[in-house]
């Protein structure tokens, strides 16, 4: 069972400050001060309403209530002495702070961003027209013609005549069907010899003595690992549908599949020289292993994000570095984006690898957070933090190049990144090396040059979440399925949701992405053009028809 920390005492937080102040920033330790009484203040109304909700149960007794003024009287001295040594110590205040904005304008800032895609989407939306949007749709028109009793005027009695129709529109449903292809193949015999017979050749299979078509086999395939959707559950659906399609069946075409695209994602994988930035991480994955006592292991899929559009995911029984990023990452000198994990430390030390560190905020965050209901004094460095994804949001609303991103960011995620670094130092001076938060804060420091090389380049991200989200798929099929078959099931896997995943981050619609793919495998594609299949290339060349998709 995991033990929490302490809660600081008053002296403690009083030390904090007075910290602050002898660095000659009254206006960090008065907003340190602020932020630690809003937690506080924020975690007491939590329990108010949660001591409420127990009365109205007639559960406890309202003698126990605690009174959120007893809090607020406490840290109003602190804040009042703040305030007296803020106004007694020289105003020396730093001047990156009149570059830093506070976070109200950055809101404001960030709203009026907003407010302008809102008015944009509005236009677009009045082009468009604001009826349900379909695409790909069978259209059945329907005339309705006039009543016989209605197609005189009723006040000469002469007949009407037509000036024109009004369109009405009704979207309905209709089950998906499956179509059985009969390819009725001619056969020749010579009537004098009775011996030599030709038959007409017949169409292209995907997989060898399968009746699976293309389109089957890529519906079957993105149900399983971009809708999650387990085969003995699609097994029953198709049933209901009057088509009977066992599950170990589908299991041999998913398998199939999988061998068919690898070179495929072999070829997207070949790209990492090129990519820009790479980020990785991992989860696990059990899988059926006979050979094991419990007859189930705990595999990992490893998973290589390049320049936030290609994915390429690899599973490796083990969870070492060796069989992981070590060999997929060998011998590059690129920028990498991880969390702090010992695992990647050979990325950058040269053993495998000389590539450029880039940490995660997102991990740096998480101590901190999972502090914050029993430390207040967590409170101002999760605020900066949020400061930085705020900037990083406002960018994003404004459409900023690179470089116009790395300008904001020195101008603006700069001199917060200072803030910061001051309590990182405070907290390694004063606190026992053994608490949660010291902990916290080492990792800040130790992950620090990392932390802040988002601010060399406009590129790099501020976080890995976009890796932890293509996991995020993986993890929700492991809920459904439970495990894998075997080891080289996995790696199949593995294999379908690099695909997958490639076409979700590169907006390509998965279905018939893989229809189109599988059709040309079966009609003998090259092997020297396998490129050309790849998302990204398939995009290209039907750039056009993509288009028309979104409009």
């Amino acid at each position: 069972m995991k033990t929490k920390s302490p809660r600081p005492s008053l002296e403690e937080i009083r030390k904090s400050a007075e910290g602050l102040l002898t660095d000659e920033n009254p206006a960090a330790a008065l907003d340190y001060l602020m932020s630690a009484l809003s937690s506080v203040l924020q975690q007491n109304q939590q329990l108010e309403q949660l001591l409420a909700k127990l009365e109205r149960a007639q559960i406890g007794r309202r003698s126990e209530r605690i009174d959120p003024r007893q809090l607020a009287l406490l840290f109003e001295e602190l804040c009042k002495q703040s305030a007296a040594q803020a106004a007694a110590a020289p105003a020396a205040v730093p001047d990156a702070a009149a570059a830093n904005a506070t976070d109200g304008e950055i809101n404001r800032e960030i709203e009026d961003a907003r407010q302008d895609e809102r008015e944009t989407r509005k236009k677009q939306a009045t082009k468009k027209g604001s009826r349900v949007k379909v695409r790909n749709v069978h259209q059945v028109h329907h005339q309705q013609e006039v009543a016989e009793a209605d197609r005189h005027c009723a006040g000469c009695g002469k007949p009407k005549r037509k000036i024109g129709e009004e369109l009405t529109r009704i979207l309905d449903f209709e089950p998906a069907r499956f179509v059985e292809n009969l390819y009725h193949r001619d056969k020749l015999a010579c009537g004098n010899c009775k011996d030599e017979v030709t038959t007409a050749p017949g169409p292209n299979r995907v997989l060898p003595r399968s009746d699976a078509g293309p389109a089957l086999l890529a519906h079957i395939v993105v149900s399983k690992h971009a809708d999650h959707c387990p085969l003995h559950r699609l097994h029953r659906i198709h049933k209901r549908e009057g088509v009977y399609l066992p599950v170990s069946t589908m299991c041999d075409w998913t398998g199939g599949v999988a061998e068919r695209v690898r070179a495929i994602v072999d070829h997207i994988a070949a790209g990492k020289n090129d990519a820009h930035i790479i980020g990785t991480d991992a989860t696990g994955l059990r899988v059926l292993d006979p050979d094991s006592p419990a007859n189930i292991v705990r595999g990992t899929i490893w998973c290589y994000v390049l320049d936030g559009l290609d994915v390429v995911l690899r599973y490796a029984p083990r969870g070492d570095g060796k069989s992981g990023p070590w060999e997929f990452l060998a011998g590059r000198t690129g920028y990498v984006q991880a969390d702090g994990s010992s695992v990647f430390d050979r990325l950058f030390n040269g053993q495998v690898a000389s590539a450029i560190e880039c940490g995660c905020w997102s991990h740096a965050r998480r101590p901190l957070e999972e502090l914050k209901d029993v430390d207040c004094r967590t409170a101002w460095p999760l605020r900066l933090i949020a400061r930085l994804f705020r900037i990083e949001e406002l960018a994003d609303l404004r459409h900023l190049d690179h470089e116009q991103r790395k300008q904001m960011r020195a101008e603006r995620s700069a001199p917060t990144l200072d803030q910061i670094a001051q309590w990182v130092n405070f907290i390694r001076k004063t606190e026992p090396p053994g608490s949660s938060l010291a902990k916290a804060a080492n990792y800040l420091h130790n992950q620090w040059r990392a932390l802040t090389r988002f601010l060399d380049d406009g590129r790099l991200r501020l976080d890995n979440n976009i890796v932890e989200q293509q996991l995020r798929d993986v993890a929700l099929g492991r809920k459904n399925f439970l495990f894998a078959g075997s080891h080289e099931a996995a790696g199949r896997a593995a294999v379908l949701y690099s695909l997958t995943r490639t076409c979700a981050l590169r907006k390509i619609p998965p279905q018939r992405y893989l229809a189109d793919v599988l059709r040309k495998l079966a009609d003998g594609w090259p092997q020297e053009r396998i490129g050309e299949l790849v998302p990204a290339r398939w995009a290209e060349l039907h750039r056009a028809e993509l288009d028309a998709d979104q409009r």
